[in-house]
This record gives structure tokens, sequence and C-alpha cells, in this order.
């Protein structure tokens, strides 16, 4: 009885304080301005020269573009160091269909040679190798390295032999996530995982064919066109652009990674061109912001031209939950500068691309977002005007119990507790419900969502909650289904 009252008590204290929470930790103060886009104009110096649909950052104003046009096979890297609108581009390249049209770089070890074909996507990393998901007849992740003045190649690649290959990131140990993309109307793509060049030298820089060590596949078809993965590798994101969805998966490689179902992220928006025509967008590139703890997703048509350049937007999530916390409407941008979707005129030229079709983009060491434009040929760079938020990366797994079946609602009580730094909350649902589950202080502020009205199918469930960016303190965290919800009180103890 004295169990059931204090429950009554926390519930009755939260009905009152929670609508009326702020969620301090998760607001955007300011508002993003592009610094500049790099001037694309015939013979210009600063122009990356053709069609552009990835970027990968090493530090500030030091980047590569990915170039490539799928229908004549045209793929190579442009470098650049000390960037702005008009300065940083190493090396002298032509000019759109007339002089680079079946321009492809080659990667080459000795007599060994690969060409760069169809590639989609890549990632750079810190210390300047660029990673290409390739799409050569073995399927190669090519690795490059930006030196003083030009991209080179290493003596590193690895033949996946998969299928197209799509979007492609590397982990803070190293580890390399590649997308395998299957038949989209059957057969679900998967995500190959394998050991990185200093844990696997000789794969990469020899024999060339190490098996991945871990393969991740689908819940259902679609064409997998972004992974982002944290640092330590413990919390990975997919976009299914077919399925308008992005999917979170946690756990590791030791024992294994699982969908978590608490994240729930799909694209609804909906636009009529001004020709009348539909645009059909949906999630392109991901990154995570590390630091800030910020997920990344751009969304935007599907190589569509010129009705698609009146909508590209980069949504920043919450990386627990899958709400949108902030836009950044690169299409309005354009229209504001240009007073156009599709032309690039006046003074302002120099800080739009004038042509959205953003797909993917990058992050410098300052929390600067550098996106590219397709059609618009250039690199952009992002800034914001106030201070980012840090969301605490509070969800690492939740877990289904699949030999019980509940026979009510329940939550029970988090385990350790007092607890440092992270716990485990276990709840009950005796039928198939859109649940909710929140962390507030006691004061009633809102400090972090860990399942935000997803679906959860009849089951028990233990979801470990890591509170390491929290300071010590007594903490309420409530269960929410429909009308009914449940209260408990944790403790952090640092």
């Amino acid at each position: 009885m004295k169990f059931l009252y204090s429950i009554l008590i926390l519930t009755f204290f939260l009905s009152i304080l929670i609508p009326f929470s702020t969620i301090n930790s998760q607001t955007f103060d300011g508002d993003w301005k592009c610094l500049y886009a790099t001037v694309d104009v015939s013979g210009d110096p600063n122009s990356t020269g053709y069609n552009t649909p990835s970027v990968g950052v090493i530090k500030e104003n030091t980047f590569v573009a990915l170039v490539t046009r799928l229908t004549n096979n045209t793929c190579y890297l442009v470098g650049y160091t000390n960037a702005d609108s008009v300065n940083g581009r190493m090396g002298v390249y032509g000019y759109g269909t007339t002089e680079l049209a079946g321009v492809r770089q080659p990667w080459s070890s000795g007599f060994d040679q690969v060409e760069m074909q169809y590639a989609v996507d890549i990632e750079a990393t810190k210390d300047s190798f660029v990673f290409v998901a390739n799409n050569d007849f073995s399927s190669n992740i090519l690795v490059f390295k930006l030196s003083a003045d030009s991209v080179i190649s290493t003596d590193y690649r690895m033949a996946t032999n998969a299928d197209s290959l799509w979007a492609i990131d590397v982990d803070g140990n190293g580890y390399v996530y590649v997308s395998s993309i299957k038949d989209t109307s059957s057969t679900p793509s998967e995500i190959l995982i394998y050991k990185g060049i200093t844990s696997n030298s000789e794969g990469w820089g020899v024999t060339h064919d190490t098996a991945p060590i871990a393969t991740i596949v689908m819940p259902e078809p679609g064409e997998i066109r972004g992974i982002t993965v944290n640092a330590q590798g413990t919390v990975l994101y997919v976009s299914l652009f077919n399925k308008d969805k992005v999917l979170c998966y946690t756990g590791n490689l030791t024992s294994g990674f699982t969908l978590n179902n608490g994240f729930n992220f799909t694209l609804t928006d909906a636009l009529i061109a001004s020709s009348t025509a539909p645009v059909d967008p949906g999630p392109w590139g991901l990154n995570f912001m590390e630091t800030k703890n910020i997920l990344f997703v751009a969304c935007a048509a599907s190589f569509s031209s010129p009705d698609g350049y009146e909508y590209s937007r980069i949504y920043a999530l919450n990386p627990n939950t899958g709400v949108i916390l902030d836009t950044i409407d690169c299409a309005l941008w354009n229209y504001t500068i240009f007073e156009s979707y599709n032309t690039r005129q006046g003074g302002a030229f120099g800080t739009a691309s004038g042509f959205a079709s953003v797909y993917n983009m990058d992050f410098d060491e300052n929390f600067n977002l550098y996106s590219q434009s397709f059609y618009g040929w250039t690199v952009d760079k992002w800034q914001f005007s106030g201070t980012l938020p840090t969301i605490p990366l509070t969800i690492t797994g939740i877990v289904k119990d699949e030999n019980t079946i509940p026979q009510q609602f329940n939550l029970a009580q988090n385990y350790p507790n007092p607890f440092n730094p992270a716990t485990t909350i276990e709840f009950s649902l005796p039928q198939d419900a859109d649940i909710s589950l929140s962390v507030y202080s006691v004061t009633g502020e809102l400090v972090t969502t860990l399942i935000n009205n997803s679906y959860f199918t009849q089951g028990n469930y233990k979801l470990t909650f890591d509170a390491s960016k929290l300071a010590s303190g007594n903490y309420i965290y409530v269960l929410t289904n429909n009308d009914l919800k449940l209260a408990r009180k944790m403790s952090l103890i640092k």
C-alpha cells in the first residue's frame, strides 16, 4: 500500500509540473548562416567543376569534396585548404561536361590500380585520410590522403565484393562502416563493418580482402544512403531513403547491435513545386556531432532538378529520440539570397549554392557545418550564431525479454540505485502501445527523453540509461502509455 501511495503522489506531482517544464538542455538559441559557398563559375579556380554529392572535413576550412556524375561515370576528389568562397582549391581542374566528362581518379599502389567509379559518399578523418565507398568491379573501399597540395593515394584499400556501396563512416577506433545496397523491393540492405587500418594493416595494405567482422541486416528493404556512428562505436544511425526513416542501433562490436525502438524519425515533409510537380524528399546523409551529441540528417529529393531545388533541409535531431530540435533550410536560404531557386545573381554571390541539392554534411572542430550542393557544384560552410547545446547521450540499448508475457502495465525501480553513471530501467507492456519514457529533475524540468511516443509490441523491456553527463542528484523517470502514467525516483551519486 505504501508503494502504491508513493507512485500516486509522484504521478500527481508530475502531472502538475510536466506541462510547464522547459527543455533547457536542448534549446537552440541562435540561427544558422552560410559563411561561404565555393564559387562556381566556368574557369574559376575554386570550383569543384561538376556534380558534388559529398564532403569530408579534416579541420576548419580544410576539406575534400567528392565529385561524381553517374550518367557518364565521372568520379574524382578535390582538396581544399584555408578555403573561402574564392580561395583554397588544390590543383587545376576542368569544368563541366566538355572538360570533365568521364574523368576518373585512380587509386594506385605500385602496380595495383583501381579507378574511382560511381562513388556517392566519402568519410574524412582528422589524420587526413579519405575513405571512398567505391563501385568498381570488387566494390573497394579506397583510401586516399590529403597532402600539402593535393589528394594522393595511400597503400590501403579493401575489396568488399559486395553489392552496390553507398554510405560510409569511420568511428573513433578506426573501424569502417559501409552500406551494401540490395534489391530495394525485396532484399534488406546491409551494413558491413571492417577493422581499421591500424588494427588490420596487412588486410588493408597487402591482401585487400579481409572479411567484415560484423554485418547488420536492416529490418526491411530500403536504400541505406546515410550511416553515422559515435566515436565509441556504441550508437549507430542509418537512413533508409525510400522508407523515409532513420533507424538507430545500440550495442557494440563485441555483443552486437540491437535496433532501438525508442528512437523514431520519419520524414513527413511534402512539397508541390512551383511547376506543380510533387517533390518527394527522403533522409539522405547522416552525421553525429561529437561532444555536442547532436544527430544531423540531410533531406532532399533524389537527383531531382529543377523541381528538387525548392527543397533541401538539414535537421538537427535529439540522438536519443529522433525529435527535431532545429532546421537549416538550405533551399529557403538560396531563395532569400537570390530570389530564385535556380540562379546565382547579385552581389551576394559566394554566400549560397543557388541550386539546393544537399545530400551530405560534415563538421569541423569548432562545430561549423559543411554541406554540399550536388547541382550547385559547391561546398558550403554554415555557422551557428549562438551556443549549440550539449545533449546527454543517455540511451545505449533497449532489450526485449522474449520469454515472458506481462499481465500489467508496470515500471520497475531502476537498478542499481543509487547509481554512477549508468543504471537499468525495466518496464512491461501487456499490449502493443505507443509509449514515452522521460527523465525529469525534481522541480519538473525535462532532462532528457529516452523514448518519444514510439511503438512497442507487448512484452518486458529493459533499457540502459547513461547519466555520465548529468550532475549528482535525484531525478524522476516517467513512463507514459496513452492516458496511463507511472513514475519512480532514482538517485545519481558521483
